[in-house]
């Protein structure tokens, strides 16, 4: 279930932010460049990472200032008024320390609070993170003014779009899917208009936290890939060197993006920098068992007449066990997932079939076409027949 959105105040912009799990320890997610804190939980994948993060972490989430559901801004923001956006976050929180996780972007942003704040900063994370982002020759790894300003005229012309190439550079590991490149390039529509998008890119051209890694004094975990794209390996390693208690650890992989490509090892390394213990890959995959067997069992056999005693007896285990382990994987009921997915497969057949109300009730696994009518009232605010005649209206 999506977390809820709330506000803050940092100076006048309003910044939101939502707080959930109940782990030991709070932990801030940093996002890089742009973000949408609804959106998160709507895509699977960084969904997926963030519930990971949740077995073991208070996470608290935000959209930085211009970006995503916090207020837009006019001039471009400064890397200290971003700094500021968490400091007021943790403030409406409650949260006195935390760990800073940040990416890309959000890595420099946390850098310098670390830096700033280190009586409010547990530890520091990073992922596929860069000190500065124009070439120097004592940091050649950046990208040099002209390749920026091909980057820029990217953002002007297809910014969230498969037209948009640097998606590619950002997870290559995902660059056939089609339906995944639609999900993500959405996310960053919801991010920030192709204005504040390249506004934001500007200022990240200006950034430079060279001089401040020196003074990080609170324990720091680098991680980055081996083949990153977008961020040469080599920027992790300045990073790692340059700060006093860091540890430095390279991952396989080209993906930019932590959430896709091997997740396993980033969420290891991360779960063993905060409570000390890695979890096995035999665990992880008992668990991806788990969520792929409820899947086929809820696919093969939503349409029939079953109660959830009945899905529990095609699981394996016992009523209790069966919702306990749904509850842990999808963060739902059963019955709420049967809902919706009969719900959603009676639409199709409203729609491609002249199937009675009553047929659909039947073949869609409601056990009488008045509750179907009533749960379909209940979820699309029509019954049925108007809700079709109305979609057909809007549609001509």
């Amino acid at each position: 279930m999506k977390p809820i959105t709330k506000y803050t105040k940092s100076g006048t912009i309003n910044i939101a932010y939502q707080m959930v799990g109940e782990g030991p320890v709070d932990l801030i997610y940093i996002p890089g460049w742009v973000s949408n804190l609804d959106m998160m939980w709507k895509d699977p994948k960084i969904s997926s990472f963030l519930k990971q993060l949740l077995k073991f972490t208070r996470l608290i989430l935000f959209d930085k200032r211009g970006t995503g559901l916090s207020d837009r801004v006019k001039a471009t923001s400064t890397l200290e008024e971003r700094m500021d956006d968490i400091k007021c976050v943790m403030d409406a929180t409650n949260s006195e320390k935390a760990i800073l996780f940040g990416h890309s972007e959000g890595g420099v942003v946390s850098s310098l609070f670390a830096a700033t704040y280190p009586q409010n900063t547990v530890a520091l994370i990073t992922f596929g993170i860069w000190a500065k982002r124009i070439y120097s020759e004592d940091y050649p790894w950046a990208p040099k003014p002209e390749e920026r300003e091909i980057f820029y005229k990217l953002i002007e012309e297809g910014w969230g779009s498969d037209k948009f190439m640097d998606i590619k550079t950002l997870m290559p590991s995902m660059s056939h899917d089609l339906e995944y490149i639609g999900v993500f390039s959405n996310y960053l529509r919801s991010g920030a208009s192709p204005g504040a998008a390249l506004a934001l890119a500007k200022m990240n051209t200006e950034a430079d936290i060279t001089t401040i890694l020196s003074t990080i004094k609170v324990p720091a975990l680098i991680l980055h890939r081996t083949n990153d794209l977008d961020c040469n390996v080599e920027e992790g390693k300045y990073i790692a060197k340059h700060i006093p208690n860091s540890i430095f650890v390279e991952l396989p992989g080209d993906d930019h993006l932590f959430w896709t490509g091997d997740t396993f090892s980033v969420l290891s390394e991360i779960q063993g920098f905060i409570t000390g213990k890695r979890p096995t890959k035999e665990a992880s995959q008992s668990s991806q068992n788990i969520k792929s067997n409820i899947e086929k069992i809820i696919s093969e056999n939503f349409k029939n007449h079953l109660k959830i005693e009945d899905f529990a007896k095609l699981y394996g285990k016992s009523l209790s066990a069966f919702k306990r382990d749904f509850k842990n994987t999808f963060d739902t009921t059963p019955s709420k997932c049967l809902m919706n997915k009969r719900l959603e497969y009676s639409k199709s057949l409203l729609f491609s079939t002249d199937l009675q109300v009553n047929e659909i009730a039947y073949e869609s696994g409601f056990k009488s076409s008045s509750h179907f009518i009533q749960s379909f009232n209940k979820k699309y605010k029509l019954p049925p027949l108007k809700f079709k005649t109305q979609h057909l209206k809007v549609q001509k």
